[in-house]
Formats: C-alpha cells, structure tokens, sequence
C-alpha cells in the first residue's frame, strides 16, 4: 500500500483546480482536501468566478437552453462538440498560466514536484495545454490527474494531456477508452477508483445513532424524522423543494426539514419563505466552500434518515451505508443534464436503486395507496436510493406512502449485494493511493 506521507513532502506544491459551475466541484474537492495529510502544501485555484457560475445557472434553468446543453452531450452530437470546445477551451490560458507561475514563484520552497488535481473540465484542458510549457519553463516535473465529478463517459472529459483520468465505473472507463481510441487522441490511464464522497459520510454511527435513524423510518415511531435538502449550486428546482417541505409538513409533523443553501440574489426569496417555517432549519452562507461545509455538519451534528436532492454528485452519497454518516436515504428529484442521468444509470446498474420499471410501479402503487408487495420489500433491503415524481404532491405523497408500507425502514436495514472496489465509501483513500503510485512513478 502507497504512503500518503509522501504527499507532504517540501519540494511538492499540490493545487487544486476547481469551478463555482455549481457546488458539486467544489464538494468532491473539499472531499479530497479531507483526505489529505494534515501538513500537505495545499493550493485552491479558480474557485471564485461569479461569471462562470452565473452563465452556469443560467444554462441549468432556462428550458431551452437546458435542452441544447442536453442534446450536445449526446451522440451524435457529442463528438463534435467535444472537437470544438476542446479548441476553444484551450486557447484561454493566459491568465491560468500567469496564476500558476504567481503562485509557484512565490512559495517559500521551490518545488521540484506540482501536483495538479482538476474537477472541471475547463480548467483539467486548459491545465493540459499548458503542462508541458510550463514545466520546461519552470524545470520542474508536473503531474496532472483529473476527478470526473459524475459517472459519465462524455467525449470533452477526455484530457489527453492528463497522467490519469479518475471515473467511479468500468463503464466510464470503457466508453471513454473506446472514445480516445476511435478518434486517435493520446492514451491517457483511466482508473476505476470509487466516487470520493467525504470522509465525514463514512464516520461509523455510535449504535445510539444507528437505532435514532431506524426510529425515524419506523411508521409506528414519533421520533422526529429529519431531512435534508440542499439546495444545488444552479438553485434548480427550487420551486419544488419549497412546495415539497409544505406539503410534507401537511401529512405529518414529524418531518423536520434542514436546508443548506448559498446566500445569493437567487435564493433569497426561498431562504426568506423558509426562514419563517417553525419546521425547518435553515444553514446558510455567502461564500461557497462555507456552505459546503455547512452542508457536510449538517450530518455531523444530526442523526439524518432522509435526504432529497437532484442526482448530481450528490447521488454518490448511496456508497455510504445505514451505519455511516451519511448514510440516509436518498430521494432523488428530477434529473437535469445527460450527466444526472448517467448517474442513475449507475446506480440501477449496481443495484443501488429500483430499475425504472420498479420504480414506476412504486409510483402507481403510492398513487392508488396500495400495500407493497412482499417481493419488492425483500428488494428493498439493497436498496439506498428512490426517484420522486416531479409533481411535487405526487412526491410528499409518495414518501408518506414509503414511511407507512415500511419501505423506508427496509431500506435502513441495507444489504450490500455486491462488494466491488467502486462500491466502497472510502473513495478518497483509494484516490490518494494511487496518485501518490503515480507520483512514485
């Protein structure tokens, strides 16, 4: 086994390359921060550009605009876009390379190694393009690895300049090789390594925490059951989250809702509506690493049964299990982007979910307010995660109706079925094991 002492190494500078293109970057960054070794030179680059963030937003938001992004991630239109916003994207590097010699050259230490970990995609081709310059430039030796953030296999996370690309499947890591193969890029190691969700989600539950999380999906208990949602860094679905927590508040007074989000022009009227609910507690902040970490004590400081949120990386939090941190489960509300999608796919693909077809039939069932059958409840015991209907009364309704037929419950008694390396909660361990093998290299 690799020693992550070696990452804390004098002569080696670590930077972390990220984008506000809402919080998910930024969370599987703040992840991997956690992983590191307390003395470790630690750099955050790029992290503050409200303008990317906004052109993000709005893209998520706006239906069509949302659609085009969508169609664009998928063949046959892919390829091409991948062709053309590698070009573009790659022309940008100016001030990139500026900040990375600014900071380089005014370390204390000149390092020999540069670590550079990117978890978005413009900054991973950008950082790519310029690599091979800059270390001829510098005379020093940099690595360059890449975190995709989802599990999808789109053609434009393929950094052909990267020294590993890091994808939580080996169906991303055959779709990608098949992809740089089939245009003839460079080839690149793509690693298998489970999602880095944050070590925090993994802390094992003292068995008094354990038994207050079966209370809470115990329909016999008057436990107080807690749920979390957060609100995502493109604030989409906002409109349903609100409506959803007045609802649910209308079927049972026992849900009891935590709500993290960013203080921002675009959030303030959900934060102001909610900040006068008696059954929600509100955590929020101006700045987006704090609202991270705001999130991450949610689950630190409370026993949380559930969460809804959109698939996004969020989704990832399903390879905690019952007995950890962040081990609740996972309500899933409407997808957005071709990736959200890809990560449902995971997720049913690996048993963590119902198939669509199951779950649609939990949807009829909820609707007509029938009993479940005794074979889908045996399913559920390996199950971590649900999709909600997009309506948000259909969604309160069909939660209620999962509280009272003991699916919940069943699902708080988890079974893993299978035991595969992408399946574990250590993800960010596995991550440093290997960069610190590359590094060694």
């Amino acid at each position: 086994m690799a020693n992550l002492d070696d990452l804390v190494d004098s002569e080696l500078a670590i930077i972390f390359a990220t984008s506000p293109t809402g919080l998910g970057h930024l969370r599987v960054t703040d992840a991997l921060y956690h992983g590191l070794p307390k003395n470790s030179s630690l750099i955050l680059l790029g992290a503050q550009d409200p303008s990317v963030s906004a052109i993000y937003r709005f893209v998520s938001i706006n239906p069509f605009t949302r659609r085009v992004m969508e169609l664009l991630a998928l063949p046959p239109w892919n390829n091409s876009f991948a062709i053309l916003a590698r070009r573009a994207i790659r022309t940008q590097t100016t001030l990139l390379s500026q900040q990375l010699k600014t900071i380089l050259n005014e370390r204390m230490t000149v390092p020999k190694k540069v670590l550079l970990v990117a978890t978005h995609i413009t900054l991973g081709h950008q950082l790519g393009a310029i690599k091979k310059r800059l270390e001829k430039e510098l005379g020093i030796t940099i690595l360059l690895v890449i975190q995709i953030t989802d599990d999808t296999p789109q053609p434009i996370w393929y950094i052909y300049d990267a020294d590993a690309i890091f994808v939580p499947s080996d169906y991303s890591k055959k779709k990608l090789t098949e992809y740089a193969k089939k245009v003839h890029l460079p080839d690149v190691p793509v690693i298998v390594s489970a999602y880095p969700i944050s070590p925090i989600f993994a802390e094992v539950l003292t068995q008094k925490e354990v038994t207050n999380r079966h209370e809470q999906t115990d329909q016999l208990s008057h436990a107080r059951i807690n749920i979390s949602l957060p609100v995502s860094g493109a604030a989409v679905g906002m409109t349903f989250l609100s409506r959803y927590i007045k609802e649910m508040h209308n079927l049972s007074k026992r849900f009891y809702f935590h709500v993290t989000s960013r203080e921002a022009g675009y959030t303030s009227q959900l934060i102001k509506s909610l900040s006068e609910v008696s059954y929600v507690k509100l955590y929020t902040s101006p700045f987006d690493m704090k609202t991270v970490d705001n999130y991450e004590q949610v689950f630190a400081n409370t026993t949380i049964a559930l969460e809804v949120t959109k698939p996004s990386e969020q989704a990832f939090k399903t390879l905690a299990t019952p007995n950890q941190r962040g081990g609740a489960v996972i309500l899933f509300s409407q997808p957005v982007g071709i990736q959200e999608f890809d990560n449902l796919h995971f997720l049913r693909n690996h048993g963590l979910m119902p198939s669509k077809t199951m779950n649609r039939t939990l949807w009829q069932l909820s609707r007509n307010n029938e009993p479940v059958p005794p074979e889908l409840l045996q399913h559920a015991h390996h199950w971590r995660a649900l999709r909600l209907p997009s309506d948000h009364n259909l969604a309160a309704l069909f939660t209620m109706w999962c509280l009272q037929q003991r699916l919940f419950s069943a699902m708080t008694h988890y079974e893993r079925e299978q035991n595969r390396t992408e399946l574990q909660a250590n993800g960010v361990e596995q991550f440093w094991q290997h960069v610190v093998e590359l590094l060694e290299k």
